[in-house]
């Protein structure tokens, strides 16, 4: 993710450049030959705004559609040519030029959309109403262009151009500012997942599992596991296999998790799942297919014949974690004396499923 983060700003950057290049070039009009203030002002802007399009899809780790933004531009340059120097019709130009940045706005929006649900939502805010109002007021420009009601770029002094040039200004800020927003809060957004995970295995640390938890677990059910024999693992094949497999655990037991569900590693190789609104039998059916996918894939995983004890415990009103974990880990307790590689269940007290 970082790479692509640092892809987006340069690629950002650029676009920012070519934007305002873009717009240097058409405030020139009347001062520079209109080859110059149209033909490349025009498209170096949709090249620009393209540029930010592409990296928002670094960003998302979608592949860049250049196609989005490199055809407009190559209309830009033949409509700024036919309209702009060889015939003049500033209402057609208009007109082609607001349909082009429309386009390109949606172009952005679109391109933002993946990240709706990671948590940046002031970013995305700060892209939308920019973006909105931007459009809006060129579509204002476009019909009045085409009812003769206004003047070329270079009369500054016509009310309509200075609040078009302050409006488009302050929405192409914000539209930076917005997207730098959003690229900080993807970072601090992966920062903290990274301080919540363990990162051998990808399930959560215990610091992480006090600030996940709900205020009650009654109705979670805990599975409680552990690696059989790992200590001889270390002991025999060195601590890189132990690594191999611990990975291959995580990996596992991340696989089996529903929405709301929590794995986390409690210390060396035990874990523990939390399953949330599961009663007994079914949360002894999920420990069931967890023990008996870590025994099957184990070699093909790891290229060792591992197995894992499991004890399942379901808490009920009043119970808080530790609790909980002390039944689970009693069942689990009892699964190792037992023979290890099963599940074991806590008791469960009377009245429960």
């Amino acid at each position: 993710p970082r790479s692509r983060y640092a892809l987006a700003l340069r690629w950002w950057a650029a676009g920012s450049v070519c934007a305002s290049g873009a717009a240097l070039l058409n405030v020139s009009q009347g001062l520079v030959a209109p080859q110059w203030a149209l033909v490349v002002g025009n498209p170096l802007m949709a090249v620009g705004v393209g540029l930010l399009i592409d990296g928002t899809h670094r960003l998302t780790g979608h592949p860049p559609r250049r196609w989005w933004w490199a055809l407009p531009a190559l209309c830009l340059v033949g409509t700024s040519l036919w309209w702009g120097v060889w015939y003049p019709d500033l209402a057609s130009r208009v007109v082609v030029f607001t349909v082009v940045v429309v386009w390109l706005m949606a172009g952005l929006g679109l391109a933002l959309q993946p990240l709706r649900q990671r948590g940046v939502g002031v970013g995305l805010a700060f892209v939308a109403i920019a973006a909105l109002l931007l459009s809006v007021m060129m579509v204002v420009r476009a019909v009045w262009a085409w009812q003769g009601l206004i003047q070329p770029v270079y009369a500054l002094g016509t009310p309509f151009n200075m609040v078009l040039y302050l409006v488009g200004s302050m929405a192409f800020v914000a539209i930076q500012t917005g997207l730098l927003l959003v690229h900080q809060l993807l970072v601090i957004e992966d920062l903290r997942l990274e301080a919540e995970r363990d990162p051998l295995t990808g399930v959560l640390n215990r610091h992480a599992l006090a600030s996940r938890l709900p205020l009650s677990v009654a109705g979670w059910a805990l599975v409680a596991v552990d690696v059989d024999h790992f200590k001889q693992v270390n002991d025999q094949h060195g601590h890189a296999a132990g690594d191999r497999v611990l990975a291959f655990v995580g990996e596992v037991l991340r696989r089996h998790l529903r929405e709301g569900d929590l794995a986390v590693r409690m210390g060396g190789e035990e874990f523990a799942v939390l399953l949330q609104g599961m009663h007994t039998s079914a949360a002894q059916a999920v420990a069931e297919r967890l023990r008996n996918d870590l025994e099957r894939l184990a070699a093909q995983r790891t290229g060792l014949p591992i197995t894992a004890s499991l004890g399942v415990a379901l808490a009920t009103p009043g119970t808080d974690f530790a609790a909980l974990w002390r039944q689970a880990d009693g069942a689990l307790y009892r699964a190792k004396t037992q023979g290890r590689n099963r599940v074991e269940c806590a008791s469960a007290p009377e009245g429960t499923p």
